[in-house]
């Protein structure tokens, strides 16, 4: 189910941690079910087990999951709150741009970027 496209300039734990807070948004994971296991999706994906387990920690930082031990990774009840996930994106992001805007990219450039990706999404 968790694509990795391994070619991305998006490190894969991202994508790993990216894709399963899409699933949760979804409703294909809802709140308190069991999220499939760090061996499986690495399996699956052909990944290094540190590589998912480094996106499971980031999601359980985050309070996207809960982890019980011996038993596995779950839902969280207020995964989708999001105020912690929105606030470190909104952080990576501004970071993003003075980066993009040290190096000479335009405001235009940034602002078209960011309609392109959500215009995607619309269609």
């Amino acid at each position: 189910m968790i694509i990795v496209d391994k070619k991305s300039r998006v490190p894969v734990y991202e994508q790993i941690k990216n894709q399963i807070i899409t699933f949760i948004r979804l409703g294909v994971y809802p709140v308190h079910s069991k999220l499939p296991s760090i061996r499986s999706i690495s399996a699956e994906t052909s990944t290094n087990v540190n590589t998912v387990k480094k996106a499971f920690s980031e999601l359980e930082l985050s309070g996207v999951i809960y982890t019980v031990p011996g038993t596995g990774s779950f839902v969280s009840e207020n995964a989708l709150s999001g105020s912690n996930l929105a606030a470190k994106a909104m952080r990576q992001l501004v970071d993003d741009i003075e980066t993009a805007k040290s190096i000479g990219v335009t405001a235009e450039e940034i602002i078209e970027t960011v309609k392109s990706i959500y215009k995607e999404e619309e269609l």
